[in-house]
């Protein structure tokens, strides 16, 4: 009778089960073990220095650090098409810089945003996980995948090596060991040195002082640890290098779909240029609304925003026909080259008049921040749009890398123009010489403290009644964004906490110096005056 035959059971054949083979993890090299307690030492300093220091001088700092320590764990020689990666890792580094020198509610938080997309790209360049699609959208997929993705997927991977050499490894378990030894000596002589020593004395007792601080910095840098390590343990060892997208055929769109769907779009913007000649020729006056004067504030104001949002979705559709249209021989239709080209087109003519609207704007109620910003993001757009036009022509050429890098250099030239200061020294001069009808104190004070000095020498205007205004918005909107404290005995004011260069930024501390020589050239009863408006 066969073996495997069980007379009980009628005759019925039982198959052994197969055993799972166990999954073998490759144990961690020395260079890879010894970048763990690195790594956790840079998200320490990141932590402390950035989250916990108001992203200022700290930040820039700590950036530097992350950016040396990852660059020297994942960087291969051998790692092919490197200067654009390497070219976003030094705007990012030239970005950090920007928060140790303003602090534009809006413009520093989105900076570390691109800070971080910036550093993404030069990781997967220079650790070769950059493909040959690159310079088309899919790269921004690629970049996706292995960002997202190798945080997750490889902490698995790096438990299992940490495992594999942890018998290996007897170095690591007698340092460990000689670190627990040494406790019980530390705690007879730390004592013994805080007697002797004034100096250390301090230190030892600002470490006690913050040790609770120092402990949840720790926490959330050990929380932190295992998905950026295992981010950089996969670009190190190119884990997701062989990751690929995969072609979809199936979802591709048929011709006669996408063109139908660019002509009905084409048309509707062809019928609104039409309405455009009102604007210029008498026999066309009945397509405007009854009653309707045609005036610079009424040209200014209206249909900007709206022409904003047209080209974005513009850029999109362009994009989506261009990815979801079906091709022969993998070119475009002509046909739907032309309908793309003219949407593209229509998008830039929507761009020149909203710029032409933006301008009429500015002259008739000063500039601000936002219509700063937005004139920057319009440049933004132009350059992509021009892009994909050359993409639609010559989809070889590598339109993606140029888009980023201009972008990045458009944003960094924003960041470092500081832009509220330029547009309280416009409108004050403006006003000042008639091309402003009214100035915006309000707006003035809500700008960053770069704008501070600006509204400070307002105070000093020949106009009563805008002085007065500044003199109160000093005390009462500026004062306690600063780090500023009054001394009511001596009436003075001075600057305090301001000794932690983590905290370092340049225009706040410009702003400070103002406020601070501005209260000190007021008379007694002014400065009583001032301390009033503050209570």
């Amino acid at each position: 009778m066969d073996n495997n035959q069980n007379p009980k059971n009628n005759g019925t054949y039982f198959v052994p089960k197969t055993a799972v083979p166990k999954k073998e993890y490759t144990p961690l090299s020395k260079k890879e073990n010894k970048f763990i307690f690195i790594v956790l030492a840079g998200l320490f300093i990141a932590v402390d220095f950035s989250l916990f220091h108001v992203f200022s001088l700290g930040f820039t700092i700590s950036y530097a650090v992350i950016f040396a320590i990852s660059t020297a764990f994942i960087y291969k020689k051998e790692a092919k098409n490197k200067a654009f990666s390497i070219i976003c890792g030094g705007l990012s580094l030239i970005l950090s810089v920007g928060n140790s020198l303003f602090n534009n509610s809006f413009i520093k938080p989105v900076s570390v945003l691109i800070i971080l997309f910036l550093f993404a790209i030069y990781c997967l360049g220079i650790s070769g996980g950059m493909t040959k699609l690159s310079g088309s959208y899919k790269m921004l997929i690629e970049l996706f995948v292995k960002t997202v993705e190798a945080p997750f997927a490889n902490i698995e991977n790096v438990i299992g090596g940490i495992k594999a050499g942890a018998g290996k490894n007897k170095g690591a378990l007698g340092a460990l060991i000689g670190v627990l030894c040494a406790l019980p000596v530390l705690i007879v002589v730390i004592p013994l040195l805080v007697s002797s020593d004034a100096a250390f004395e301090g230190l030892v007792e600002a470490i006690v002082d913050n040790i609770g601080i120092y402990l949840i910095e720790i926490a959330i840098a050990l929380f932190i640890l295992p998905f950026f390590y295992s981010y950089l343990f996969a670009r190190n060892r190119n884990i997701t290098e062989k990751k690929q997208v995969k072609k979809t055929p199936a979802n591709k769109q048929p011709k006669a779909v996408c063109t139908s769907f660019l002509t009905v779009i084409s048309l509707t913007y062809i019928v609104y240029l039409f309405s455009q000649l009102a604007y210029f020729f008498s026999a066309f006056k009945g397509i405007l609304p009854e009653g309707y004067t045609h005036t610079a504030s009424a040209f200014a104001r209206r249909g900007f925003y709206e022409m904003f949002a047209i080209c974005v979705i513009n850029i999109a559709i362009v994009s989506a026909v261009s990815i979801l249209c079906e091709r022969k021989n993998k070119k475009l239709p002509a046909f739907i080259k032309a309908l793309s080209t003219f949407i593209s087109l229509f998008s830039v003519l929507l761009i020149i008049i909203a710029m032409q609207k933006m301008r009429l704007n500015i002259s008739i109620y000063g500039l601000s921040v936002n219509r700063i910003l937005v004139c920057a993001f319009m440049l933004m757009m132009l350059f992509v749009i021009a892009f994909f036009i050359l993409h639609i022509f010559a989809p070889k050429v590598k339109y993606m890398q140029p888009i980023i890098i201009i972008c990045a250099i458009i944003f960094i030239a924003l960041t470092f123009a500081d832009i509220d200061r330029i547009s309280a020294e416009y409108n004050i001069n403006a006003y000042n010489s008639g091309e402003l009808e009214k100035l915006d104190i309000e707006a003035i004070s809500l700008m960053s403290d770069s704008a501070v000095p600006s509204l400070v020498r307002l105070t000093e205007s020949k106009d009563e009644k805008i002085a007065k205004e500044a003199k109160e918005k000093i005390a009462r909107k500026r004062f306690y964004s600063m780090d500023l404290v009054l001394s009511f005995d001596e009436q003075s004011l001075e600057e305090t906490g301001g000794g932690d260069f983590r905290e370092y930024n340049r225009a706040e501390k410009t702003a400070n110096r103002a406020v601070m020589d501005y209260f000190a050239k007021l008379s007694d009863k002014e400065k009583k005056a001032f301390i009033k408006r503050i209570n």
